[in-house]
């Protein structure tokens, strides 16, 4: 007996004290010019984030990562753009080439890039990835390639991260 009564305690003090949690702050999130190295590659991606709040328990939004995309822009056609989404602790985004490369016949051959990168080291990856191709005389196989990114300068046209306006309380719908 003495054990459900401790257990019921605890319960009550970590509810009561989730009663007076603080509205949640927004973690940081990418924006800005980025410098991309990838050995003999150098590009900048044009980082814009667009969010959504995310509903809590009704009394405040929660300005979260997970509910951002970023609009990644590169200004170099050696380096593919998309918008990235949270996965797994990093931004990822997959891009389909149609002439990804040229066979020996001289016509072209399909690929998917992916990037997924780390926002807190500044580091990630580019697989490039392919199926059979040129009738045959290339086999599949998935190039991965390590990148780092470096912080250049701010957007050149101020954004608005949390573009849609929630009303307070009660269903939370957003416009």
């Amino acid at each position: 007996m003495t054990i459900a009564r401790v257990l019921a305690v605890a319960a009550i003090l970590f509810t009561s004290t989730l009663g007076f949690a603080g509205s949640a702050s927004a973690d940081q999130v990418m924006e800005g010019i980025y410098g991309y190295d990838q050995g003999d590659i150098h590009a900048k991606w044009t980082i814009y984030p667009s969010c959504v709040p995310t509903v809590g328990d009704l009394r405040d939004n929660l300005e979260l990562p997970v509910a951002c995309r970023l609009h990644v822009s590169p200004n170099s056609p050696r380096v593919s753009g998309g918008d990235a989404r949270l996965t797994g602790g990093q931004w990822a985004f997959s891009t389909n080439i149609k002439e990804g490369f040229q066979c020996a016949d001289g016509s072209w051959a399909p690929v998917q890039e992916t990037y997924k990168f780390d926002d807190l080291t500044m580091t990630g990856t580019r697989s490039v990835s392919n199926s059979a191709a040129c009738n045959g005389q290339v086999g599949p196989k998935i190039v991965v390639s390590p990148f780092t990114l470096a912080f250049d300068g701010p957007l050149p046209i101020p954004v608005d991260r949390y573009p849609l306006y929630c009303d307070p309380g009660g269903l939370k719908r957003c416009r």
